[in-house]
């Protein structure tokens, strides 16, 4: 074979050259140049060849064909489907080395707020874009059945936080991981209870902690009504949380409780039965549960919202009654809801005597 003359030798090198400058620009130079980056769906069961098509055509890749040669020795590895944020500076090679690693995912997030009911739950998750749609065809009892407790409520057995998911996760699934940290951290904190509480269970504690989240405004005083609603619960006397009545109306009230909704005999009226009602009435925060499970010990039995988010606990009815005709006081108007449920409080407190 004749040898190439220098001339020859050097337009090779040179032509190598080029070519390697060439490659290294086309694959290794930042190709992402907007500062937020570029959001990139990898749909679930895309080919290396359909992926690297369409990475071209949005202009994430310079060259497919060389590209094509670059990815050729990573031909085994299996792409990662997902929506990913490709940073700014991103090259074509840092590129395919996120879709074939899975890091670099975006994820979007969706919150279960402290006091919520299940329903609320159920619409934040219709709303919340990026996530598919399964509970929209269960009903209520479908969805506990999901999580083998076809006969337990919803209500409060989703624990309150912001959870993280990718592009096309269901609903369930962050429903699922909801549960499992509710019923992780109700396991723990009863476990680690204070002795002699009256709850029979840590699903009655939730039920208990629930009222204790819809009743608080100032969590300073959450162990404080929890306190009370123990010592109630001790004494056997009707528990008389409001936020109880308001559940039992459901979808018939109007913002405001009348004479006869407090005596309206649902199983949630806890002016009407004594005892806890029969599931819980929201979704309780972490703060609830440790509050019913470490409750402060008083001697209080009573206690009225102050107007300004506090409220004033009493140890005795006639303290009572005094705290809530001051309140009244503050205000006037033709009906007075407050010093109806003072008056009525005062009945049943002889009736369940």
């Amino acid at each position: 074979m004749k040898k190439p003359t220098p001339l020859q030798f050097k337009l090779i090198v040179s032509l190598a050259c080029l070519f390697a400058v060439f490659f290294i620009y086309t694959i290794f130079f930042p190709i992402v140049t907007k500062e937020a980056g570029v959001t990139y769906f990898l749909v679930r069961g895309t080919s290396k060849t359909a992926l690297i098509t369409d990475l071209a055509n949005q202009g994430l890749i310079r060259q497919r064909w060389l590209f094509s040669i670059y990815s050729f020795p990573h031909r085994s590895s299996q792409i990662k489907a997902g929506e990913y944020v490709f940073p700014k500076g991103a090259s074509p090679a840092s590129i395919w080395r996120q879709v074939i690693s899975g890091k670099g995912l975006h994820y979007r997030t969706m919150t279960i707020i402290p006091g919520w009911s299940f329903k609320q739950v159920r619409e934040a998750l219709a709303k919340t874009d990026g996530l598919v749609s399964e509970i929209t065809k269960m009903d209520n009892q479908t969805i506990m059945a999901y999580f083998g407790e076809a006969n337990l409520s919803p209500e409060g057995q989703f624990f309150p936080d912001t959870y993280f998911f990718t592009r096309n996760d269901t609903d369930l699934s962050v429903l699922k991981r909801a549960y499992r940290l509710m019923q992780d951290h109700l396991t723990k904190a009863w476990n680690t209870r204070t002795p002699d509480l009256p709850f029979g269970n840590a699903y009655e504690a939730l039920i208990a902690a629930s009222l204790v989240e819809k009743e608080a405004y100032l969590a300073s005083e959450r162990p404080r009504i929890a306190g009370v609603l123990v010592n109630r619960l001790q004494k056997a006397m009707p528990l008389q949380f409001d936020p109880t009545i308001i559940f039992g109306m459901g979808d018939f009230y109007d913002g405001t409780i009348s004479k006869q909704d407090l005596v309206t005999d649902t199983p949630y009226n806890t002016y009407v039965h004594k005892g806890l009602p029969p599931t819980p009435i929201a979704i309780p925060s972490a703060a609830s549960i440790n509050a019913v499970l470490h409750p402060d010990v008083t001697d209080y039995l009573y206690f009225v919202a102050k107007g300004d988010g506090g409220h004033q606990f009493s140890k005795t009815l006639e303290e009572h009654n005094k705290a809530v005709l001051k309140v009244n006081t503050q205000g006037s108007g033709y009906f007075n809801g407050a010093l109806i449920r003072r008056q009525l409080e005062t009945l049943l407190e002889i009736k369940h005597g």
